[in-house]
């Protein structure tokens, strides 16, 4: 028996000394990441840059504002944070930490009409598999997600926490990247074959805890004297009568929130804007920050007054 206990201590060692090398060696290898989405939240997370105006959301915001735009026509730094396939979730976490470490004047959320939506797109899963890879750098992020106890005591492994994640890590710290830094923007070009995913599936409930954390990012930037500021951008479609835009709508009107609905705008109407239903192509993007920094200037608000 006590030959045994030792085996199973000396085994307990190897699995801790293992899990602990491995936390540390890729620790030190994702925030010298070249390329891909862990270099942008990596970017993101560390930069010593400060923005005047910070996009988020998912791969609409990423594919559809422009900083270079919003550069020339208000004169204001941007970056775009916005991730593919991301959602309320993630930019939570992402606003926390620009809230305690930057100086944003203004901060924009593309937002879905369905966003209220329970829904495996943008859910808390698809935040952990960006964000994982940070909880030991930046704390707070793991905190922000408000994960479930069992999550806790697994993401306290560091095997667990950068399963699946080895190779990618690895490739991109030796590789030469293709980006092109464009302050986080991605640009789509011409028609896509199809869309990217299906965009007409049915409604489903609304998920209270998102609708908590619209509540709540809300509070946090008027507490910090941010502004801020929700845009439903252009799509081929109007999925606008849901219940979860009503409730979006309540919200809005209740915290008095400007809001920019370019859902079916008269300036979208043609298909060649358009990579796909639900994202414009580069020249369509173009346009689009066009008009939106003209209504920002227009109510004069990236104007630094107190909220």
């Amino acid at each position: 028996m006590k030959r045994l206990f030792i085996q199973l201590g000396i085994i307990v060692i190897v699995f801790a000394a293992t899990d602990w090398f491995i936390g540390r060696y890729f620790d030190s290898k994702i925030v010298k990441t070249n390329c891909g989405y862990y270099k942008k939240v990596k970017d993101y997370f560390m930069t010593d840059k400060k923005y005047d105006i910070i996009i988020y959301g998912n791969s609409r915001a990423l594919h559809q504002y422009v900083p270079a735009v919003f550069a020339e026509q208000l004169n204001k730094n941007a970056f775009n944070a916005g991730m593919e396939a991301a959602g309320i979730y993630y930019y939570n976490v992402l606003i926390k930490h620009s809230l305690r470490n930057h100086q944003t004047r203004l901060m924009i959320i593309d937002i879905n009409n369905r966003e209220l939506e329970s829904s495996l797109v943008g859910d808390k899963t698809n935040a952990e598999r960006f964000l994982v890879p940070f909880f030991n750098i930046i704390p707070e992020s793991k905190e922000s997600l408000q994960l479930t106890l069992s999550d806790q005591i697994c993401y306290t492994s560091n095997l667990y926490r950068y399963n699946t994640k080895f190779y990618n890590i690895f490739r991109n710290n030796n590789m030469r990247c293709r980006d092109i830094d464009c302050n986080g923007y991605e640009p789509l070009y011409g028609r896509g074959k199809r869309n990217a995913r299906l965009y007409y599936s049915n409604t489903e409930p609304v998920d209270n805890e998102r609708v908590a954390l619209i509540n709540s990012i809300i509070a946090e930037c008027k507490a910090n004297n941010v502004k801020l500021i929700f845009v439903f951008s252009p799509k081929q479609f109007d999925d606008r009568k849901t219940e979860s835009r009503a409730i979006l709508n309540a919200i809005f009107e209740k915290n008095n929130i400007p809001v920019f609905d370019f859902t079916n705008h008269s300036s979208f109407r043609d298909k060649n804007l358009f990579y796909d239903d639900a994202h414009l192509n580069h020249k369509g993007a173009v346009l689009y920050s066009k008009l939106l920094t003209q209504k920002i200037k227009e109510q004069e608000l990236t104007a630094h007054k107190q909220l």
